[in-house]
C-alpha cells in the first residue's frame, strides 16, 4: 500500500514540473527572443506623461550599469525618479553621476520608513514627489538590466488601453557554476513561469505599469502605506476589484547573478515564500501539503534508494532511482532556457537541491512573522501590513 502512494506521489510530482514547462516555457522563450523577437511596439501621439520610479540602496558597477540600461530606453519619453531612504546612501553619487547630462533625471530623498516596508515608502515618495502630471506610473526594481526597448513594450498594452495594469518579471543570469546561484536561477524561473500562466498573472518581481488615476482610485497607495512589499500586496488587492495584471515577457529584465552562498539563496527563497503568507494567507495555508508531500515524496525515496543500495535492491529502490533520475533530467530542459553554459550535471544537480529547499523554505514560514531585510527587521501581520519597524541599523 506505501509503495503505491509513494508511486503516486512521485508521479505527481513529476506531472506537476511537466506542467509547469509547459505553461511557462513559451514566456521565457519570448523573453529570451528564442523564436525570433517581434519588433517592438509604437506608442501612441501624443503619449502620456510616464514616470518612471526605483527605489535603491546602496552603489556598486552591477548597480550602475542596471541604472544606465533603465535610462537607455528608445523610443519613450519619460522622467525617472530614483528614491533612496538617506541622503549620505552611496546610490545617491551613483544617481548624480548616472543622470549628469540629463534632463529626465530626478533624486527624491524619502527618509526612513516607521508604518510599512521601506521599499513601499521609497515608492510612495517618488510618487508625491513626481506630482499629478503622469498619467502612468512604473515602478522598477534597481538591480535588473533592461533592454532598449523594455519600456515601449511594458507600457504598450496600457497606453493603448488594452489593460490598467501591466507587469513582467525578470530572468537571472547565471554568472558562475555555483549551485546555490543555479539554485536560486530555477526558484526564480519557476516564479516567472507561475507569473505568465492563465489566471495567475500578478505583479512580483520586475516591474510594473499602472494608469495613475487607477492606482488612487483603487485605493493602492494606501495598502503600500501599511504593507510588508509593493508588488505583492498590489496585485491580490487589485484583482479582488477586478483588475488583473497584462504579463508581458517581451519585457523581461535580466539579473545576472554570481557567487550566491547557501545561506543568501535560502533567505531570498523564503522571503519570497513569506510574502505568500502575508499577501495570501488562505493560498499559503491551502498549498502547504504541497511542500509537505513534496518533503515526504524525497526523503522516502531518497531512504528507499540508500537501503536498496544497503541491502535487497527491491521495487522501491527502483521506484526511488527512476524517480529522482527523471527528476533531476528534469532540470535539463528548465536549465536549457538560460543563455548561460553550465556543465548538465550541475543542471540536474541544482534541480534537485531545489526541490528540497523549497521544502525547507516553505517550512521556515511556519516559524516567524518576522522578515529581515537590507538592515530592518518588520513583524508582519497575516493582512499583508506592518505591525512594527525596527531599523537595526539606528536601533530605532
Amino acid at each position: 500500500m506505501w509503495l503505491n502512494l509513494l508511486l503516486l506521489g512521485m508521479a505527481a510530482h513529476l506531472a506537476v514540473l511537466v506542467l509547469l514547462y509547459a505553461l511557462g516555457a513559451p514566456a521565457v522563450r519570448k523573453a529570451r527572443g528564442l523564436d525570433g523577437r517581434t519588433p517592438a511596439p509604437g506608442l501612441p501621439s501624443p503619449q502620456p506623461a510616464v514616470a518612471l520610479i526605483v527605489p535603491l540602496t546602496g552603489d556598486s558597477p552591477a548597480l550602475r550599469q542596471s541604472l544606465a540600461s533603465l535610462l537607455d530606453q528608445q523610443n519613450v519619453v519619460f522622467d525617472a525618479w530614483f528614491v533612496v531612504r538617506d541622503a549620505d546612501d552611496p546610490a545617491v553619487r551613483a544617481v548624480e553621476e548616472i543622470g549628469r547630462g540629463r534632463n529626465n533625471v530626478r533624486l527624491v530623498v524619502a527618509g526612513a520608513a516607521t508604518a510599512c516596508c521601506q521599499k513601499n515608502h521609497n515608492l510612495l515618495a517618488g510618487i508625491r514627489a513626481a506630482g499629478e502630471s503622469p498619467e502612468i506610473l512604473v515602478f522598477c526594481d534597481s538591480s535588473h538590466q533592461a533592454r532598449p526597448d523594455f519600456l515601449v513594450r511594458l507600457l504598450e498594452p496600457v497606453m493603448r488601453g488594452r489593460c490598467a495594469l501591466s507587469t513582467t518579471h525578470r530572468r537571472i543570469v547565471p554568472g558562475d557554476h555555483g549551485l546555490a546561484t543555479l539554485c536560486q536561477y530555477f526558484a526564480a524561473l519557476a516564479v516567472m513561469m507561475l507569473q505568465n500562466a492563465p489566471l495567475l498573472a500578478q505583479p512580483w518581481g520586475g516591474a510594473t505599469a499602472i494608469r495613475r488615476a487607477v492606482f488612487f482610485k483603487e485605493g493602492v497607495d494606501a495598502v503600500w502605506a501599511r504593507g510588508i512589499v509593493d508588488d505583492f500586496t498590489m496585485g491580490p488587492h487589485l484583482a479582488r476589484r477586478g483588475i488583473r495584471a497584462l504579463p508581458v515577457p517581451e519585457a523581461a529584465l535580466t539579473t545576472p547573478l554570481a557567487g550566491q552562498t547557501w545561506t543568501g539563496f535560502l533567505d531570498w527563497w523564503t522571503r519570497q515564500l513569506f510574502y505568500l503568507k502575508f499577501c495570501m494567507p488562505l493560498v499559503w495555508l491551502a498549498v502547504t501539503l504541497v511542500p509537505l508531500g513534496a518533503g515526504a515524496i524525497l526523503a522516502a525515496a531518497c531512504w528507499s534508494l540508500l537501503a536498496g543500495i544497503a541491502g535487497p535492491w527491491g521495487s522501491a529502490a527502483w521506484a526511488a532511482a527512476a524517480y529522482l533520475g527523471l527528476l533531476a533530467v528534469l532540470g535539463l530542459p528548465f536549465g536549457a532556457l538560460s543563455e548561460s553554459r553550465v556543465p548538465t550535471w550541475r543542471w540536474a544537480a541544482a534541480f534537485l537541491l531545489m526541490q528540497a529547499a523549497s521544502v525547507f523554505c516553505y517550512a521556515r514560514t511556519w516559524t516567524t512573522n518576522t522578515l529581515t531585510w537590507r538592515g530592518i527587521r518588520y513583524q508582519a501581520r497575516l493582512d499583508g501590513t506592518v505591525a512594527s519597524v525596527r531599523h537595526e541599523d539606528s536601533g530605532k
